[in-house]
Formats: structure tokens, C-alpha cells, sequence
């Protein structure tokens, strides 16, 4: 039978939501998915690998340390497996925060798409091109400011706003537009328009991060 202590301390285990910056960018910044899970395993006293989704660095875990420490073992266990690796940092948020800005993406694009918005897979339907919707989170420990719809499109982006301290973005499916830069620029550039604030991100479709929260 576990004494208090034990019960007491996974009491105090709680989730988070961690996206690590910039791994697997096409040819660059390499490490396998395998990798990935033998570098956590080796923190796992510390943090708890709960579920990866793809090979970009987006994983549930548990951990009992603050979110601060969180990103830094993360970080510290990818460095040790693979010490070539650039690691700029990570966006921390927890599994229900994370639901609620996944459901005000679902919302604001069925409220301006309709039926062109399918949300098994939330793909959006504009003219003769499939767009993906997803999330820019900032990177920890930034965040974002007050909630606000705007409507910003470019030619492979667009910025619908912001809440739940994520930024609401879609990207264009097209060859060599990708989850990175073709976001996580105009998101950053809208927040210093609107609300004079600088802040880092980075970014997955809403399916990844659907799965991540389960």
C-alpha cells in the first residue's frame, strides 16, 4: 500500500501541453521519433511522457516540477540524446486551456466558413485551395494579450485573432508551405500592430494538437 507521501505527490502531478521549437524543419535540426522517446524516458522520475503526436516535439506530459523547470528538462534530456540539436525554447499550456482554444477556432471558422469548414479534419475550403487551421502558442514563458478577432489573409496565412492564449491561424496546403514561419511571422506581427506587444511563437494544425489533448 503507498504511504501519504506517495498518494500525496502524484496528487500534485499535473498536465501540460509542450511543443518544442524548431525540431525537424524539413533537413534540419534532426531527431527521430524513437529518439525523442529514449530522451524522456531518461527523465521519466521527473517528467512523464503521457503521448507524442508526429515527430515535431509535441508531447503530453506530467510532472510534478513548475511549468518553468517543466520546459527545461524537456529541453535538457533532447540536448543530451542529440547535443548537435538547436532547442530556442518551448510553448507550455495545459490540456484544457489548450481544448478551449481548439473549440473557439472550431467556432469562429464554422461561424465564417460554414460548410466549407470541415471539422473532422479541419480543413477550410477557399476557392480552389484546402487550408489547415490551427494554433500559434507563445513561446514559454510569454503569453497573450486580452482576446481579439481580427481577420488578417495573406497568400498562405491568415490570423483571425486571439484567445485562450493561443493565436487562431490557418496556412495554405500547398508544396513548401509549411507549420513554422508561414504562421508564426503574421502572428507575431498582428499582436505588435493591435496590441504593441512582441511576443514569439510557435505552431501546429489543430488535428496535432486535438490529438495531443485527447
Amino acid at each position: 500500500m503507498r504511504d501519504a507521501s506517495e498518494c500525496g505527490l502524484e496528487e500534485r502531478m499535473e498536465q501540460h501541453i509542450l511543443l518544442v521549437v524548431g525540431l525537424n524543419i524539413r533537413d534540419q535540426n534532426r531527431i527521430n521519433l524513437e529518439e525523442q522517446r529514449l530522451a524522456l524516458a531518461a527523465i521519466a522520475n521527473d517528467v512523464e511522457l503521457l503521448r507524442v503526436v508526429r515527430d515535431k516535439g509535441s508531447y503530453l506530459v506530467a510532472s510534478r516540477y513548475p511549468a518553468a523547470q517543466v520546459v527545461a528538462l524537456v529541453s535538457s534530456a533532447l540536448l543530451a540524446r542529440k547535443p548537435d540539436l538547436k532547442i530556442p525554447g518551448a510553448a507550455l499550456v495545459s490540456p484544457t486551456v489548450l481544448a478551449k482554444a481548439l473549440a473557439a477556432l472550431v467556432s469562429t471558422l464554422l461561424t465564417r466558413y460554414g460548410d466549407d469548414f470541415t471539422v473532422r479534419d479541419h480543413g477550410i475550403k477557399i476557392g480552389d485551395d484546402t487550408w489547415r487551421a490551427g494554433l500559434a502558442l507563445p513561446v514559454f514563458p510569454s503569453g497573450v494579450p486580452t482576446d481579439r478577432a481580427i481577420f488578417h489573409k495573406l497568400k498562405n496565412a491568415i490570423v483571425f485573432g486571439w484567445t485562450h492564449g493561443s493565436v487562431l491561424v490557418a496556412k495554405r496546403e500547398a508544396k513548401n508551405v509549411h507549420w513554422g514561419k508561414t504562421v508564426t511571422g503574421p502572428a507575431p506581427s498582428q499582436m505588435r500592430l493591435h496590441d504593441g506587444v512582441r511576443v514569439e511563437f510557435t505552431s501546429r494544425s489543430a488535428n496535432v494538437l486535438r490529438d495531443l489533448v485527447g
